[in-house]
């Protein structure tokens, strides 16, 4: 079963919270301070906190309730304001300013992630919104169950906006329930954004999991890519050649031969298209 996260603090998760519930046939249970709403293919719980700041919860919860990933429903602010639906994994390549610990990574869920972002990216064409993929950033990094972070953005009114939620909710319901037949990569290279591993993501047989953009490869050691590669049981890493310098990509091609997989820059990765 798939555990949908929300925090009480944040608009656009209950939004999407109160669209699930009010859409699908929930029964409610109260076990200690948390309140769960249970299907027979998912189930909804409320935390107080921030989704950032929720270290080991899955720990906690798994106490409670039998679960194998979570799905955490949240908003994304940005001081661009733009209409935006992401979806990313969370953990820290370095300083964790927003919470987990640095250096560590929560444990990805990519095919989720994957098929989350072909059916919203199917469903947002009429809207004014857009979707892509995010960098690894943010806590919490201490989650062992599969897990990542499906987001509207950018300001209060996204968040309030309920044609959105319907959208995000449906999309993520989709998607525990889609294919899982890809093949899963590990990117690096990009802005905050990953242009090329968002067009990866959505038209190819590659499912990304954690994403290391230009900004963190001050921090970015062989040691690290090699623990990301290993949590996300990746087959392969993708590369943005146009932003992986010299010593990056002799990074890269180390930590690829040292576990075993390949590396492939994310011009050959276009090529993979998967069948629609």
């Amino acid at each position: 079963m798939k555990l949908i996260v929300c925090s009480k603090e944040d608009l656009a998760g209950q939004n999407i919270k109160n669209v699930l519930l009010s859409n699908g046939d929930f029964d409610r249970k109260v076990v200690g301070e948390y309140e769960f709403h249970v299907s027979e293919k998912c189930a909804i719980v409320e935390v107080k906190e921030r989704l950032i700041y929720c270290d080991n919860l899955d720990e906690r919860l798994s106490k409670l309730i039998e679960f194998d990933e979570i799905v955490f429903a949240s908003r994304h602010s940005s001081k661009d304001g733009r209409k935006i639906v992401t979806a990313h994994v969370s953990g820290n390549v370095g300083r964790a300013d927003y919470g987990g610990l640095p250096y560590r990574l929560a444990k990805p869920a990519p095919i989720t992630m994957k098929n989350f972002s072909i059916a919203v990216s199917k469903k947002i064409p009429d809207t004014e919104y857009e979707f892509t993929l995010e960098a690894t950033h943010h806590g919490p990094s201490e989650i062992k169950k599969p897990c990542a972070f499906y987001e509207i953005g950018s300001t209060e009114e996204e968040w309030r906006d309920e044609d959105i939620a319907h959208i995000v909710a449906d999309a993520i319901l989709e998607a525990l329930k889609g294919e899982n037949n890809w093949k899963v990569a590990v990117g690096v290279g990009g802005t905050h954004y990953v242009p090329r591993q968002t067009e990866i993501e959505l038209n190819t047989v590659f499912a990304f999991a954690h994403n290391f953009p230009k900004y963190t490869f001050q921090d970015l050691t062989p040691e690290f890519l090699k623990y990301a590669i290993d949590l996300s049981n990746a087959e392969i890493i993708i590369f943005d050649e146009k932003s992986a310098n010299s010593k990056v990509k002799q990074l890269i091609k180390e930590v690829a031969e040292m576990v075993g997989i390949e590396a492939i820059r994310s011009k050959e990765a276009k090529k993979y298209i998967w069948d629609t």
